[in-house]
């Protein structure tokens, strides 16, 4: 009696899991293949570069298979435990080995490469600065991002003296071209003209003591100075790190929880596909 109770509780448990994995599953693989078909990696990473391109399409492909992958494995389980059939079972517990094997793997290739990591989006977004701003989603995102971090430019606003957008802005005939994502950065080179322009959303709002008049002149700085009196000080790289690491701890908790979950439902599946072995029969 206490046996059987014991197994109908462990079926319980696995099914339970194995509906929390088949929505997780199902849900990674749709929204990527819904972004790869829209075109949502190239967009998501500042609309040009093929390697940036590439990359987050691989990236979009790697979630797409390891969300089918998941939800397979919750389909497999859900059916064996139905029908106690230790062959989908052991097809369960080898499908969300495979998907625990991956998701531990991603996090510690995530946290071996967290400095590449970071100096990766530093570059990224110096180059966005430097190429981007004025065309297309690039400006809306570094507006959104200056104005709700309080920072200006990568680094800090003298980044803006070197931007197509600020030669555009004063004029220049001479403005350089967009330079390649492998191409290192020179944010040292001095415009052609005596001052640089940096954008509206560098400004300081009227909370932090600027206004309209004081935001139009401080817009206009001077090619020598590091900057002006309306600006914001703070550099944009640093924030925007310090941001995503803080935003990647609620992810974080839930990838831990969710190893915790495939540690409980591969023993379950291994329990369940024990108990469910068709017993050897004896002649007599």
């Amino acid at each position: 009696m206490g046996m059987s109770r014991c197994y109908s509780l462990m079926k319980c448990l696995l099914i339970l899991f194995n509906i929390v994995f088949l929505v997780i599953g199902l849900a990674a693989c749709g929204l990527s293949v819904w972004a790869l078909w829209e075109g949502g990696a190239s967009a998501s990473v500042g609309g040009t570069g093929a390697g940036d391109a590439a990359a987050a399409r691989a990236g979009l492909c790697a979630v797409a298979a390891w969300g089918g992958a998941l939800a397979l494995g919750a389909i497999a389980a859900l059916w064996g435990a139905a029908r106690d059939a230790p062959s989908l079972l052991a097809a369960s517990f080898a499908l969300l080995a495979l998907c625990g094997v991956a998701e531990a793997a991603a996090a510690c290739w995530g946290a071996a490469h967290l400095p590449q990591l970071r100096r990766a989006l530093s570059q990224r977004l110096h180059y966005a600065v430097r190429n981007e701003y004025g065309h297309g989603a690039a400006t809306q995102l570094l507006d959104t991002i200056q104005a709700e971090l309080k920072c200006c430019g990568a680094e800090g606003a003298r980044d803006w003296q070197s931007s197509v957008w600020s030669r555009a802005e004063a004029g220049a005939s001479d403005a350089a071209p967009p330079q390649p994502d492998d191409v290192a950065l020179d944010l040292s080179v001095t415009a052609p003209n005596s001052y640089y322009y940096v954008p509206p959303s560098c400004c300081l709002s009227t909370e932090e003591g600027g206004d309209e008049a004081s935001c139009a002149s401080a817009r206009r700085v001077p090619a020598a100075s590091g900057g002006a009196a309306g600006l914001h000080a703070a550099a944009c790289a640093p924030k925007v790190i310090n941001a995503l690491e803080t935003g990647a701890r609620l992810p974080l908790a839930a990838g831990a929880a969710l190893l915790a979950l495939h540690a409980l439902a591969l023993l379950l599946a291994l329990a369940l596909c024990l108990r469910a072995r068709p017993k050897p029969r004896y002649k007599a």
